[in-house]
């Protein structure tokens, strides 16, 4: 029987998986207190799902530092730190999908709303509960095998877990694509803008795709896991979130259209009265700056 592995390779990777964790932390602090203070005519369980999120996200940055603290600090020297699974860690599967899960779900729900189309939205479903059964999977193996020596038992069904994940970003990418895509023939005069959020949406998928695809090749050579895709799903979510037209200033975000939250009426609204009363107070602001330039023109004209 093989020895524990090398510390090198499993607290070096654990320590600068927590450390990219917090970081992203930071900047979900950030993203939600804008969104909490900014977006207050959102619907009710809108707010209270992203605050579910950063609760959550909360709790699994302090498992996170849980699972480095054990053996660094409580388990500091002894031959057990090298050889058992840190005890957060079987924690940190379920808790990462109770995030991931429900946003994908959600993502899938504003892609039919842009779309009208099932078939994408349904695949996306379907990744996102395979997705949580392959990690509920991988925590009960992690408690049934316990110790390092036994990680291969742990690779099969963390390959289910990333594999399904990493699908569910491809549907989710091709989905908002496809929306942009289709808004920038509606209205070429937002052609450059959309273009942009076109690169930036897939850019934004393949970064999820390949912290994903580095969680495979992570867990199955090393026995260490990432400790940061979730809380990456949850700062992308909360940034589209931010990125529409404020209440306060509907000209913030122009000529881009939000690929997300494009379409925010009926059924399909996440604020109170839609984004008709945006709208209309846009217009409202244009009408009155026509309104003031055609009276200084008239008022010229009388001059003359």
């Amino acid at each position: 029987m093989s020895g524990p592995p090398d510390p090198k390779l499993v607290l070096g990777p654990f320590l600068l998986g927590v450390m990219f964790n917090i970081g992203l932390e930071g900047a979900l602090i950030l993203q939600f207190f804008h969104y909490w203070d900014t977006f207050r005519n959102d619907k009710t369980w809108v707010r209270l799902f992203v605050l579910y999120l950063f609760i959550l996200e909360t709790l699994n940055t302090a498992f996170g530092i849980a699972i480095v603290w054990e053996p660094l600090m409580t388990r500091y020297a002894e031959p057990a730190a090298m050889m058992f699974f840190p005890t957060c860690r079987i924690i940190e599967p379920f808790v990462t999908t109770l995030i991931s899960t429900p946003m994908q779900i959600f993502v899938a729900w504003r892609i039919y709303a842009g779309t009208r189309s099932a078939w994408l939205p349904l695949a996306i479903v379907v990744c996102a509960i395979g997705s949580i059964a392959g990690a509920y999977w991988t925590g009960v193996t992690v408690i049934i095998v316990k110790t390092f020596l036994r990680k291969e038992e742990v690779n099969h069904p963390s390959i289910v877990w990333s594999s399904f994940t990493t699908a569910a970003d491809v549907f989710m990418t091709v989905g908002l694509t496809y929306i942009l895509v289709k808004n920038r023939k509606k209205n070429p005069h937002h052609a450059r803008g959309v273009t942009r959020a076109i690169q930036v949406t897939i850019q934004t998928g393949i970064i999820t795709a390949i912290f994903a695809l580095l969680d495979v090749i992570l867990f199955n050579t090393q026995p260490v896991r990432d400790f940061g895709l979730s809380k990456l799903y949850t700062n992308i979510l909360i940034s589209c979130m931010n990125a529409r037209a404020a209440p306060s200033n509907v000209n913030m975000v122009a000529n881009i259209h939000n690929a997300l939250f494009g379409d925010d009426t009926g059924p399909y609204a996440i604020t109170k009265g839609g984004n008709g009363q945006f709208e209309s107070s846009a217009s409202e602001v244009e009408g009155s700056i026509g309104a003031g330039k055609g009276a200084e023109s008239t008022e010229k004209v009388e001059e003359v």
